[in-house]
């Protein structure tokens, strides 16, 4: 049964990348799909096949999000999406209305796709492309919890504020009962696999763990020099679309092996003042993740959800670099099964070291060639669909019923 469904997401290249394959896979089955965005990511979407609508150009876009996310304050974010919430819930209770999906499929994050199926009576699904780290022991570790307190504090009034005014206009019931994110659906498709994901009592069966969203034909083409990998190992060091403007952090990588036997592959994520480049390097500003993780002995990340589900998903053992305190779960999550180290005080010498230290010790790479295994046995964009596909042709049934 061909439905239409209305998809809700967050400028985030994290947020967006996984639900690329799973919305072009729906729409070649015949779904009608309208994704909302920013403009940012326009050439992404619609080249899924989906219909790309903007949020209102006064709605804070990408650079605001991204500033926010690299800044590393979590609770900076939670004041923006309630904010954002106050601006979009009415414009999108407009143009949901005129539409008439079947479903709402919103990001974990967007409180505003969580509050408009409430106020719509619409069944809705949660797109997690992250770890789950509320009702989870990682999550409560005193020390985690007082840094969060601590940058909560100041902004909290705003938080209150903001929720206060929306609950004003439309209900409480807007709300979970315990926690405000992740706001989940009544499907929740989750990008890992389940024996990656730490315990916690959040979760419950409405949660499908379908592994990483991985469909290289959703990537954009490049012309990559490939003939120039001719050295090994092969080292990718990527810190991901937030954090490439810390130039400090390339010059560092530089200082660190400009003189090591290997051939290195460096994402700058657009990033030009970078200083000169040793001869074992190849720079460019955007390289072809997949492809290069493809040949890569070794991945120096900062911990992001997709990076780490990618590298892994190759085989290839993670040295990581954790920016913000869900990089840090992220990456304790990867040495809890043996398949990396992290980096908590950059230095050349530590960075050196630590590369040394995983390509040297081969339990490093068994380990995530172990992951890699289960990895490939999780259903992917494919399952994703599937999970969908099957939630929204019952809630047709359901109110067809009725």
């Amino acid at each position: 049964m061909m439905a239409k469904i209305i998809w809700l997401n967050i400028p985030g290249h994290g947020h967006v990348n996984p639900t690329l394959p799973v919305v072009q896979e729906l729409v070649r089955r015949g779904h009608e799909i309208i994704y909302y965005n920013t403009e940012d990511f326009r050439a992404k979407i619609e080249a899924t096949g989906a219909t790309m609508r903007a949020y209102p150009e006064s709605l804070s876009g990408t650079m605001d999000f991204v500033d926010l996310m690299r800044d590393g304050n979590l609770v900076k974010v939670t004041v923006m999406l309630l904010e954002a919430s106050e601006q979009l819930v009415p414009f999108l209770l407009d143009e949901i209305r005129c539409e008439q999906p079947a479903i709402i499929i919103h990001d974990s994050t967007t409180l505003w796709g969580s509050i408009c199926a409430k106020l719509l009576g619409l069944p809705s699904v949660a797109s997690i492309p992250l770890f789950i780290f509320e009702g989870t022991k990682e999550g409560q570790k005193p020390l985690d919890a007082l840094r969060m307190m601590g940058a909560a504090l100041p902004l909290l009034p705003g938080i209150l504020r903001s929720r206060a005014r929306l609950t004003r206009h439309y209900g409480k019931h807007i709300f979970q009962k315990d926690y405000l994110l992740p706001v989940l659906g009544g499907l929740n498709i989750v990008f890992t696999a389940e024996s990656l994901q730490p315990p916690s009592t959040v979760i419950d069966d409405t949660f499908r763990f379908v592994g990483p969203s991985i469909n290289p034909q959703t990537r954009q083409g490049d012309n990559f020099p490939y003939e120039q990998l001719n050295r090994q190992p092969l080292i990718y060091i990527s810190l991901g679309t937030i954090h490439h403007t810390h130039t400090e952090f390339f010059r560092t990588a530089f200082e660190a092996f400009r003189d090591y036997p290997g051939q290195f592959v460096l994402s700058t994520g657009g990033q030009t003042d970078i200083g000169p480049i040793p001869d074992n390097f190849i720079v460019r500003d955007y390289v072809p993740q997949l492809e290069i993780l493809k040949r890569a002995d070794a991945f120096v990340t900062h911990g992001g959800m997709n990076s780490i589900h990618e590298g892994l998903y190759y085989g290839v053992p993670l040295v990581l670099i954790p920016h913000q305190i869900e990089q840090l779960f992220n990456a304790r999550v990867v040495v809890s099964h043996g398949a990396g180290l992290v980096i908590n005080n950059l230095s050349a010498d530590g960075l050196r070291a630590s590369v040394d230290d995983v390509l040297r010790t081969p339990v490093y790479r068994e380990r995530a060639q172990a992951i890699s295994q289960v990895l490939h046995q999780t259903g992917g964009y494919l399952q994703a669909a599937d999970e969908i596909e099957a939630y929204t042709n019952s809630n047709i049934h359901l109110s067809q019923g009725s």
